[in-house]
């Protein structure tokens, strides 16, 4: 025997699913967010190449002092001589000629204390050594260079008020 069909069944149609749904277009809301994350991409990646540029005297000059030969004391002798100009080189990459040039002695010494927040006073010690008969021997050579990168690493790039120093230190001296 077999089974009798329903009659209802008979009358139902095959389901048709809707079309897909296309993303586009897309609403003007979704551009304006496209547009303000690309922008704000753009911005960012020019504010990191421009810090990039703003360090890029502070990695040259490091590099700079790694690379100065201390393998004997002939090359050690000229080390501080050698460091103080990569350091005034570096500052004045920062600053103008006028106020950074002209600083010697005790005048150089202060300023650079007055970029960082400690100094060690053997740096003082050893770069006033540059112009003395007895030079530096490897061992002070190579303190000295680790000082001097100490020094870079926490003065470089040159604050705001560096400026200001700078020019105070100039007129302090006339």
């Amino acid at each position: 025997m077999q089974p009798t069909a329903n009659p209802a069944l008979t009358v139902l149609k095959d389901i048709h699913t809707p079309e897909a749904i296309s993303n586009m277009p897309m609403a003007l809301g979704y551009w304006l967010v496209l547009a303000l994350i690309l922008i704000a991409v753009t911005a960012l990646m020019f504010k990191l190449k421009q810090a990039r540029r703003h360090r890029a005297p502070k990695r040259e000059v490091l590099s700079a002092i790694a690379s100065l030969d201390t393998s004997s004391d002939k090359h050690a002798a000229d080390i501080p001589v050698q460091i103080n100009s990569l350091i005034k080189r570096a500052a004045m990459s920062y600053l103008s000629r006028e106020q950074v040039a002209g600083l010697q002695g005790d005048s150089w010494h202060q300023w650079m204390t007055q970029q960082v927040n400690t100094v060690n006073p053997r740096l003082k010690a050893l770069l006033d050594r540059r112009y003395q008969r007895e030079g530096l021997t490897q061992k002070e050579a190579e303190e000295l260079k680790m000082l001097a990168t100490d020094w870079l690493k926490q003065a470089l790039p040159l604050k705001e008020d560096a400026k200001n120093i700078g020019t105070n230190n100039k007129e302090a001296q006339c």
